[in-house]
C-alpha cells in the first residue's frame, strides 16, 4: 500500500519514531499524512470506549491537486482505472481510483487551463 500512495500521490516515506510495530509515515513535503501500520498494530481497545470501536475503518480519502495532468499523468503511469466527476457548480473535478487494499482514493483537481 505504501508503494502504491507514494506513486500515486507524489509522496516520499519519511522518519517515524521508534515504535515497536512495523510502518510507514508518508510525507507531503515536510508534513507526515498518512500514518500506515502492519497488521500487528497495537490494539487500542482499552483506549476505547465500547461505543467507539472502529467498525468500518475508512470508505475513501481524498486530496487536493492544483496540477489535473499531473495527477493524470500518474494514473496513466501506474495503469490504474478510474473514474471522474465534476464537481457542480465548480470548475474541480473528482478523479477516483482503488488501491491495492481496496482504500478509494479521491484526488480534487483544477484543470491547468
Amino acid at each position: 500500500m505504501s508503494d502504491f500512495l507514494v506513486a500515486l500521490l507524489d509522496l516520499t516515506v519519511g522518519t517515524r519514531p521508534n515504535l515497536e510495530f512495523s510502518g510507514y509515515f508518508l510525507f507531503a513535503g515536510d508534513k507526515d499524512v498518512i500514518h500506515i501500520f502492519a497488521n500487528q498494530q497495537p490494539d487500542v481497545s482499552n483506549q476505547l470506549s465500547q461505543n467507539e470501536q472502529p467498525q468500518n475503518i475508512v470508505h475513501h480519502v481524498s486530496f487536493f491537486s492544483d496540477d489535473y495532468q499531473d495527477v493524470m499523468a500518474r494514473i496513466a503511469k501506474l495503469g490504474l482505472r478510474y473514474s471522474i466527476n465534476e464537481v457542480p457548480g465548480s470548475l474541480i473535478k473528482q478523479i477516483f481510483v482503488r488501491g491495492p487494499e481496496g482504500l478509494i482514493i479521491e484526488i480534487q483537481a483544477l484543470p491547468n487551463d
